[in-house]
């Protein structure tokens, strides 16, 4: 059965400064911790999702998009960073790094709300392939630089353990070692009394390095992604600074041109 999307979209023109703002404030944010831009096609591969194990773990989330002949089926990225890996399959790296956005859907059951949880969002990562200790160094970089960014920007929030699920699985005993090894973080604050989260830091350790085959020069690859709502920034944003562009940190708009 395919998942059908029926989302209604009122734009304005602060909500488009902010989103292009979002993901360029972050490329030039991350930098230093990047080589590649990349921006991946709407569709993912069927193989991709297959050896990343998507199909196995999560085949509830998928849309499903077939053309005026079925054979055509073809799916929506879930995630940005699942086009990556499979780039690197078979290859032994010293470090990688790359910076993804990608349009992406999820059906999560249909438990849709406005303006924080979309059937169709903007996703940017940071996605990192190397060492264990180049990502545990990684790990501790961006979630300082993330927690004094977005606190600078009046974003009250925390890191926080997360227990959903995001690449082994959703059976309790997946969720208990996520959380237990702190596998994945979520900077969390509140809108209305209820938690959203802006963020995500994953550690994949060698999960996507064995399943693509990707090597250092002694182990399996570790990786680690951080992920963006970009849909969530800009709510948030707007939320908290309001529409009046004047308003937002310059902080924030000194790294992008705002027209007005």
């Amino acid at each position: 059965m395919v998942n059908k999307i029926k989302i209604q979209h009122q734009t304005s023109m602060a909500q488009v400064h902010l989103f292009q703002s979002w993901v360029l404030f972050l490329q030039n944010l991350l930098r230093p911790h990047y080589e590649i831009l990349f921006s991946p096609p709407l569709f993912i591969p069927q193989e991709y999702l297959r050896d990343a194990k998507y199909f196995d773990h999560f085949p509830h989330q998928l849309f499903k998009v077939s053309g005026i002949k079925k054979s055509t089926m073809q799916y929506i990225n879930p995630a940005a960073c699942l086009h990556v890996y499979p780039k690197l399959r078979g290859k032994n790296i010293e470090t990688y790094s790359t910076f993804v956005t990608a349009h992406c859907a999820r059906f999560e059951d249909g438990h849709w709300h406005e303006p924080y949880r979309l059937a169709d969002f903007h996703m940017s990562e940071l996605v990192v392939i190397g060492s264990l200790d180049t990502i545990n160094i990684k790990l501790i970089e961006i979630k300082l630089l993330l927690q004094n960014c977005f606190n600078g920007f009046g974003f009250g929030g925390n890191f926080e353990n997360a227990t959903d699920a995001f690449f082994l699985g959703e059976d309790e005993g997946a969720k208990m070692i996520q959380k237990l090894k702190g596998l994945k973080q979520e900077y969390v604050v509140q809108s209305d009394g209820k938690d959203v989260a802006l963020a995500s830091i994953n550690n994949h350790e060698e999960f996507f390095g064995g399943r693509f085959n990707i090597s250092t020069s002694d182990s399996i690859a570790n990786s680690m992604c951080v992920a963006f709502g970009i849909d969530r920034l800009v709510a948030f944003s707007l939320e908290t600074w309001g529409s009046d562009m004047n308003n937002w940190p310059k902080e924030f708009t000194k790294h992008v041109k705002v027209s007005q």
